[in-house]
């Protein structure tokens, strides 16, 4: 059984601010949006939402994966979701309105665990069970590079605060780091 409650808490106090409900099943990932005011979660029942937490209601529902949705991410202006998954599939949605799809990207030739979204530029990285992370334009969905070097499932992915360097993690317990620019290790 998997909880499928999204929960927001005061990291100074630890306390929980509030509790959200909606999804039918766990909730994989969570990424806010740039203004602070929505925050987008992916889970096990195939959905990615977004919840206005003034509303503290989820307010978009978007369904197009057809299997798990390991990772979510905002852009950086807040006018595009971008999610991954068991499928696949990077997916690029409008998170207004009625949460529908823009456009949808195979690439990885396993499932696809996390998304994030660049600092600075208009670039996504993505982390799969093929054991690569891939860049990707957030405008084309086109596929810029693809960083190998790691041996297991990649897990985790993270870009530097200066936007120079991202990292990846796998389940054997490596991490490899490489440089945005030229897509090579550090």
């Amino acid at each position: 059984s998997h909880d499928s409650t999204a929960k927001v808490w005061d990291a100074q106090k630890g306390q929980e601010v509030l509790s959200l409900r909606g999804h039918t099943q766990g909730v994989m990932s969570v990424a806010w949006s740039p203004d602070g005011k929505r925050i987008l979660t992916g889970s096990w029942d195939k959905t990615a939402k977004v919840w206005d937490l003034r509303a503290k209601e989820s307010v978009v529902t978007f369904p197009e994966h057809q299997n798990i949705v390991y990772g979510v991410a905002v852009k950086g202006d807040g006018s595009a979701g971008f999610s991954v998954g068991a499928d696949k599939q990077l997916r690029t949605w409008k998170p207004g309105g009625e949460g529908k799809q823009v456009k949808g990207v195979g690439g990885h030739s396993d499932e696809v665990f996390r998304v994030i979204y660049h600092p600075k530029q208009p670039m996504l990285a993505t982390s799969s069970a093929d054991k690569t992370v891939r860049l990707w334009n957030s405008d084309t969905l086109a596929s810029t590079a693809t960083l190998s070097g790691l041996t297991d499932f990649v897990y985790a992915v993270g870009f530097s605060p200066d936007g120079e360097y991202v990292a990846g993690g796998g389940y054997d317990g490596n991490v490899a780091v490489w440089k945005v620019s030229d897509a090579k290790a550090a």
